[in-house]
């Protein structure tokens, strides 16, 4: 299939705030280019089943039930991992996401695990990482990422981390094959039409 154009320059959004909030979705528009951010966990909870709250502060966003000191409010994944949830108004490629908080330890490292349209695709390391889990760092995706919807979710039982940012491109619209028969068929009769009024104009000067 054909595309039109290119992709359009890198946008960045920096995801964090202040003052500290508590909502169900934080929208961010930059651009032709917004999505809606929304929080999940895996385990259903009386009365707001997987459904989870976006805590936003300025190092950036994560996910929690009441926004209460007493949680991580990040993205965790202590006995219910959570996920932070993009949903886009447009298919974009992803490039890069930013973290904060984020931990290693001799062993272990905080990872994420990535979902595209709502289907696992990897978990990695997240780079940065230091003993204090106070670290930031930066994920480039190679291959880059196409969708509309991505998910990061808590790798494993100790990680946590907030996500700081995202760096997304749009992608140029299709062009199908019918679209491209019905340009060329259009060109092909205005070469036929201009050819035949070049004969009759050479007809009548001779």
């Amino acid at each position: 299939m054909a595309t039109t154009g290119k992709a359009s320059a890198a946008v960045t959004f920096n995801l964090g705030g202040s003052p500290t909030e508590v909502a169900p979705d934080f929208e961010y528009v930059q651009g032709s280019i917004s999505f809606l951010a929304t929080g999940s966990g895996a385990i259903s909870l009386p009365f707001i089943g997987t459904n989870r709250n976006v805590y936003r502060s300025t190092e950036g966003l994560g996910v929690t039930i009441t926004g209460s000191t007493l949680e991580r409010n990040q993205v965790d994944g202590f006995v219910a991992p959570e996920t932070l949830n993009f949903a886009f108004n447009q298919t974009v490629r992803l490039l890069s996401v930013g973290f904060t908080r984020v931990g290693s330890g001799l062993i272990i490292n905080d990872d994420f695990t990535f979902l595209k349209n709502g289907i696992v695709v990897s978990t990695q390391d997240i780079p940065g990482g230091n003993s204090n889990d106070t670290g930031t760092g930066t994920f480039t995706f190679n291959p880059v990422q196409v969708g509309n919807s991505f998910g990061f979710r808590a790798g494993q039982l100790n990680d946590d981390f907030y996500v700081s940012s995202l760096t997304v491109e749009t992608v140029p619209e299709p062009i199908t094959m019918a679209g491209l028969a019905l340009g060329s068929g259009f060109g092909v009769l205005l070469r036929r039409k201009y050819k035949k009024s070049a004969t009759v104009s050479n007809q009548l000067s001779s």
